[in-house]
């Protein structure tokens, strides 16, 4: 796969391209070699004002949010074909702007999800007739309709670029809301291509407008507009506090996907050959950036050596490097910001007394990019930094256990609650641990729904549900319509 650049990345406001008002614009950089992918405009708050007030109009003023299902599902169903049509293109802009390797850069469960809200376009329950009930000798009906929440601002993350817009964008749209959607600045290029993409389709002008640029000028303006209904935001807890203190002014709705520190249980019953693949899976996959990273093992006590040893070899096998070649299986971190902090936690790691096994430093081979070593520790504590903060790194933590309630204290024992997994022989073991776990989705052995079942958390990883026909009720308000019959 070859490194794909977007010619001349522009913003789309009420259905027409544009550059920042003053000029100015931004490099976004290629994390795997440093170098300038172009400019992107760097909006202010001026042309964020442009795109709140298009999609206000095209709210109030506007077709989307009166449209038929057919026609609702007719325009999101081709969103999701043209974006099928340019899978290749789209998945090379993840690799270019994100650092994802190869094999991680496939989008077709972004493009799935796309056609999936197009049919909950059609099949959503927006409408309900309440059981009628005799009050005071008279027969009391009341109807119930789901009615799209208005516009919403939309501020997806950089880690997963299409998929992390799409889990927001989707049932925006099939709710019948317009959308301001503010590109994370270190990943525009792909959503300025499915900004093109969006434009070759029936979608009306205004219903959706993408803006760009660096700093959190223009975000800061989106949350605070008395003209937005609703925000959505995938990020880390300290700007979500912003963001809901800056909301509240006008009592706007908040959705928030937040991080996690996820606890990987392993029973007693699994063996270690078999579970060290999908433990370092985490430290590999998008180089440890995933919100529901596995990052903290929890493994029987008796085990732990052992495991440590497999997981270290695994580790060994992986290449670091180019991501657009696909033997890679490592990518760079995004930045050299995001590398420096990794660096901190390891060392925090090492303060404590955590015991390295494995990385721990830059590779030595790679002068270029923002790469560093998968990371494996071992006798870690649940007290320890590493085993308490969000790393966003490749960094993974082995943590004995010597009975299965103490290690449902331990994976229960943080402030995150996003994701788990739970490694077992007998599935219905591992399902009866899973219901004791405070957090918002838990697979067993490894099995993963990112499209359809929802995604979300307990505690400081969020509030509401993205992913599946739970998404929807985000962008929807109740409105009840009762009548004497």
């Amino acid at each position: 796969m070859s490194v794909i650049s977007l010619e001349r990345p522009m913003m789309l406001i009420d259905g027409e391209f544009v550059a920042a008002q003053d000029g100015r614009e931004y490099e976004t950089i290629n994390p795997a070699t440093e170098e300038s992918l172009g400019k992107t405009p760097h909006a202010s708050a001026a042309d964020m004002q442009r795109a709140i007030e298009a999609a206000r109009k095209a709210f109030d003023e506007g077709p989307w949010p009166r449209m038929s299902r057919s026609e609702r599902y007719r325009i999101i169903r081709g969103i999701a074909e043209l974006m099928e049509a340019h899978h290749d293109e789209l998945a090379g802009l993840v690799v270019a702007e994100a650092g994802a390797t190869v094999p991680f850069s496939n989008q077709m469960q972004s493009i799935q999800m796309m056609f999936d809200y197009a049919e909950l376009a059609m099949t959503f329950p927006f409408e309900e007739t309440v059981a009628p009930q005799t009050v005071r000798g008279r027969l009391l009906t009341s109807h119930v309709i789901r009615q799209p929440v208005g516009v919403c601002g939309l501020l997806p993350t950089w880690n997963l670029p299409l998929m992390i817009a799409v889990r927001k964008l989707g049932p925006a749209l099939a709710a019948g809301c317009t959308v301001v959607l503010k590109a994370p600045p270190q990943t525009p290029l792909t959503q300025c291509r499915l900004a093109q993409l969006i434009a070759e389709s029936d979608l009306p002008p205004g219903v959706f407008n993408l803006v760009t640029g660096d700093g959190i000028e223009a975000a800061e303006h989106l949350v605070k507009s008395n003209l937005v209904d609703m925000i959505s935001f995938t990020g880390g807890p300290a700007s979500a506090r912003s963001i809901m203190a800056s909301a509240a002014a006008t009592i706007k709705r908040v959705a928030l996907e937040l991080g996690g520190k996820s606890p990987n249980i392993i029973l007693d019953d699994v063996d270690v050959e078999t579970a060290a693949p999908m433990v370092a899976m985490h430290a590999v996959i998008n180089c440890g950036q995933t919100c529901s990273m596995l990052s903290r093992v929890l493994i029987p006590r008796k085990k732990a050596d052992a495991l440590a040893s497999a997981v270290a070899e695994n580790l060994k096998s992986q290449k670091i490097g180019d991501p657009t070649d696909p033997s890679v299986t490592v990518g760079p971190l995004i930045r050299e910001e995001r590398r420096q902090a990794v660096e901190r936690y390891v060392d925090s790691g090492l303060s404590e007394g955590a015991d390295l096994v494995i990385g721990g430093k830059r590779p030595a081979h790679l002068d270029r990019g923002y790469y560093y070593e998968p990371t494996l520790f071992t006798n870690v504590r649940n007290d320890m930094t590493i085993a308490r903060e969000e790393i966003f790194g490749p960094v993974l933590a082995i943590i004995p256990y010597d009975t299965i309630d103490e290690a449902i204290r331990i994976a229960n024992e943080t402030e995150y609650g996003l994701q788990a997994n739970v490694m077992c022989t007998n599935v219905n073991d591992g399902f009866q641990v899973a219901k004791q776990i405070r957090c918002g989705a838990v697979s067993i052995n490894g099995a993963f729904d990112a499209i359809r079942a929802p995604r979300g958390g307990f505690k400081l990883s969020g509030i509401g549900r993205e992913c599946g026909k739970w998404a929807l009720d985000d962008y929807l308000e109740y409105q009840g319509i009762t009548w004497w019959s």
